[in-house]
């Protein structure tokens, strides 16, 4: 039976491995790239926010019992079960036996979750999913190899993961009006006149009914996910490139880059220029 979570509310590491590219270290020319690897025993209580707001995730529970909360809904995972996440949709999870044995790894990159979307893989819980241990250990060793050639081939593990995921779960039906939009968000984030209404029309859809929709299967409104792709592609901007904050901002669908540091410091609590530390700040 599982127990309440711990004192403190916060799940620890009891013991097992972890490996994890230095976090000054950015995935350069490699769109998506291998992040961290970990096959651990978590104690009870809630797991800390991601460091990095631009990683996605598969994790698998062992041994034990957790929940995933997912748009303020929380899904009970089981063992030989795998939860998705990805940045731009809130999640949240905790451990809930004394001990429980998890596998993960993540990736990042500019085009990870725009990969992993392409899938058909959605945040959420998912069954008929075993832990494939072995190909942890493998991304495990992959880590030993640091040239861009070994960052590669990690990766490219990493993905062929991913994709049999894919191809051994039946991902919720998610309606084609709501990948659509998804899909227009993802590729015209940086037209200035992007909004929901202009989003409907190009679906032919009502706008209404598209946002109600769009929140029902996602978790967020159309506005807050193109708020976290143009965060995203903000980020990458400001980390990987040398362009100026008002090329960036244009980039990322603004018209003026006073509008953008501003709309930049209140959904991050920075300006652009510390933003452009090698380290992610958020």
């Amino acid at each position: 039976m599982p127990s309440a979570t711990s004192e403190s509310g916060i799940a620890r590491r009891l013991r097992g491995e972890s490996v994890e590219r230095p976090r000054d270290e950015l995935p350069v020319r490699l769109p998506i790239a291998l992040r961290t690897v970990q096959h651990s025993w978590i104690s009870n209580g809630n797991f800390e926010p991601s460091w990095s707001k631009r990683l996605v995730m598969a994790k698998w529970l062992i041994r034990g019992q957790a929940e995933m909360g997912v748009g303020g809904r929380w899904v009970t995972m089981k063992p030989g079960q795998v939860a998705i996440y990805l940045p731009s949709i809130r999640h949240q999870f905790r451990a809930l036996a004394e001990s429980n044995e998890f596998c993960w790894f993540t990736m990042d990159g500019p085009l990870a979750e725009s990969c992993i979307l392409s899938l058909g893989l959605e945040p959420g819980v998912y069954g008929n999913c075993p832990a494939p241990i072995d190909r942890i250990l493998e991304l495990m060793q992959s880590f030993k190899d640091a040239s861009l050639a070994g960052r590669r081939t990690s990766s490219l593990l990493g993905l062929r993961i991913f994709y049999d995921i894919a191809n051994s779960i039946r991902s919720p039906l998610v309606p084609t009006e709501v990948q659509q939009a998804q899909q227009i968000i993802q590729q015209e984030f940086g037209n200035m006149n992007l909004s929901t209404a202009s989003i409907a029309e190009q679906l032919n859809y009502h706008r209404g009914s598209l946002s109600r929709l769009f929140h029902k299967h996602t978790g967020m409104t159309v506005i807050d996910y193109l708020t976290e792709i143009r965060l995203q592609e903000a980020k990458s901007l400001l980390q990987n490139t040398n362009d100026k904050i008002s090329e960036i901002a244009r980039k990322c669908g603004f018209r003026e880059a006073t509008y953008f540091c501003r709309w930049l410091r209140k959904h991050t609590g920075h300006a652009p220029r510390e933003l452009r530390q090698p380290f992610d700040i958020n």
